[in-house]
């Protein structure tokens, strides 16, 4: 499974998921800095990869999406209040180990 970490996902946690060998696309990396939300939920789908984000704002446009029957390939919700970064890293990777592209398709995972 494939992780597209928007904006506000800090490098930290970036790195970590790298160090476990899971598949990274970052924000940073792409130079797609300051672009709008729903650009990255569509680009994370056309990626085929499952968002992770700290922005409740992606939650309601994916529900949006939903009711117009437009598919994302899923969200991993981490509050940044909620989590350290290493337990945000350790959610991630269960998730990716237990759940199945198909299972994320349209799903939001709240970490």
């Amino acid at each position: 499974m494939k992780i597209y970490c928007d904006e506000n996902i800090e490098s930290a946690i970036v790195e970590g998921l790298r160090r476990r060998e899971i598949e990274v696309i970052s924000v940073q990396n792409r130079e797609d800095l300051g672009k709008s939300d729903e650009y990255h939920l569509e680009c994370a789908s056309k990626l085929g990869a499952v968002i992770l984000t700290h922005d409740a704002d992606l939650l309601k446009i994916a529900h949006r999406w939903n009711q117009k029957g437009k598919k994302h390939r899923g969200i991993l919700y981490a509050h940044p209040q909620d989590l350290s970064f290493g337990e945000c890293i350790r959610l991630v990777e269960l998730v990716t180990q237990v759940l199945s592209e198909e299972e994320m398709e349209n799903h939001i995972e709240f970490l």
